[in-house]
């Protein structure tokens, strides 16, 4: 059974410039938080990271020094690491009327848990299909 929660995540906005990843990930480790999940991109001359941490404050202390820094709500589901888990959790979606702003998320090769990210035009009512 997924296990879905409403959670705060961060957006960050740089200068799109190579070295970036290595500006922000220095910046959120050096306040001793660590990186839940990430998906980053580029549009232009700026890049984007979509960071879920363990400590929300600390990440926007360290990287609202040098870069603009905003909180997201996002829906965090946790979801066994087998085939068709997915097609399941979007049907669900998509059962309900939930349109994806957009999602990302990690897998492993064990047997753990993977975390799906997501963002939508009804987080709570994602949540409540995913529970």
């Amino acid at each position: 059974m997924a296990k879905a929660k409403l959670e705060k995540g961060l957006v960050v906005a740089t200068e799109n410039k190579m070295g970036m990843l290595a500006e922000v990930s220095t910046a959120v480790s050096g306040a001793g938080v660590n990186i839940r999940g990430i998906n980053a991109y580029a549009v232009g001359n700026k890049a984007f990271f979509r960071l879920l941490v363990d400590n929300n404050q600390k990440a926007k202390d360290a990287l609202g020094k040098a870069y603009e820094v905003r909180e997201q709500d996002v829906v965090t589901v946790q979801l066994p690491n087998k085939v068709g888990v997915l097609q399941e959790t979007a049907d669900k979606l998509k059962s309900k009327g939930i349109d994806l702003k957009y999602i990302y998320g990690t897998t492993c090769s064990c047997d753990c848990d993977c975390l799906l990210v997501l963002n939508s035009n009804n987080n709570a009512g994602a949540q409540e299909a995913l529970k």
